[in-house]
């Protein structure tokens, strides 16, 4: 069977139409017909239900399709390999990560990465809310979430516990904070959360038996956790904010509000999501490699 034939068919699943197809691929529609019938005849059965408007695949072409792509995954990962030999690392990656933890601690990461390893071209995306890797062009994903994808591999690193965090200038300004009922007195700065009011519980570490549950309403919210840090550093109010935030240079001086308590239901963990692929390439492998020994060293300060 033509690896070549099945190439084109994958491609046309994937751009959900033969025109759309031939534009990406600089042909024309009717040759990208006719080649489609060719590998009907090859393979002795139809591969596409077609209408006017669009298309869906045939049992026989969802089992083709399927394999077709593992086939090209493996031959891209051989090529990449026996390029490799002998030679730096080449290729592109493609990488999406949270914008807070991605400027305060991954950006500069990944330019250690890429000084290192100037065969690999980047292609580095800040972005908090890519759920599908594949229309989204990426190939690595860092992701702090509590539900991990189910249809990718999602790699564990490490836990991101929440604290809360406030200047020293707005302690002693509207302080002292020494029990969680004082919280109730204070001004919050948070993620955006449904409704207008955030509860939030804290459990003494030494004593599980000793919960508070605290409701406030947030007089700052913003999902861009760099912003956040810059408004707690400059004592607007207590920051409900994930442990690594005052470790980055930009929020150095921040104190740990009751630190004898920690705060429930927030715990996130940290994937590294990638697609399903059992030969990842040299360059995805080693930036993914990369990438999980330098936030596991981070995440050793955070403690």
């Amino acid at each position: 069977m033509d690896l070549n034939l099945i190439g084109l068919f994958v491609e046309i699943v994937d751009s959900r139409s033969l025109s759309a197809a031939a534009r990406k691929l600089g042909m024309t529609r009717s040759n990208i017909s006719q080649r489609l019938k060719l590998l009907e005849r090859e393979t002795g059965a139809q591969l596409l239900r077609r209408s006017t408007r669009s298309f869906e695949l045939t049992q026989a072409g969802h089992t083709l399709y399927d394999c077709g792509q593992r086939m090209l995954e493996d031959l891209g990962t051989a090529r990449a390999s026996i390029d490799s030999l002998g030679h730096t690392l080449r290729g592109r990656v493609r990488i999406s990560v949270p914008t807070g933890f991605g400027r305060m601690f991954i950006g500069s990461k990944l330019l250690e990465f890429a000084r290192a390893h100037p065969g690999i071209t980047l292609n580095v995306t800040f972005n908090n809310r890519i759920e599908d890797l594949i229309a989204a062009e990426v190939d690595v994903a860092v992701r702090i979430t509590s539900t991990p994808p189910l249809d990718y591999v999602a790699r564990n690193i490490c836990s991101i516990d929440w604290n809360l965090y406030a200047s020293s200038d707005y302690v002693a300004e509207r302080g002292p904070i020494d029990h969680p009922a004082d919280l109730e007195r204070q001004t919050l700065i948070a993620s955006p959360y449904p409704g207008m009011r955030l509860t939030v519980e804290l459990i003494h570490r030494q004593n599980e038996a000793d919960v508070h549950t605290i409701t406030m309403q947030p007089a700052l919210q913003s999902s861009d956790y760099p912003f956040l840090a810059d408004a707690v550093c400059q004592g607007m109010g207590i920051g409900l904010l994930p442990v690594y935030v005052p470790h980055a240079a930009t929020s150095q001086g921040l104190v740990q509000i009751l630190p004898a308590y920690r705060v429930a239901g927030q715990q996130n963990t940290l994937y590294i999501v990638t697609l399903p692929n059992r030969y990842p390439s040299p360059s995805t492998q080693a930036l993914i490699d990369y990438l999980r020994d330098a936030i596991l060293s981070l995440a050793k300060t955070w403690e």
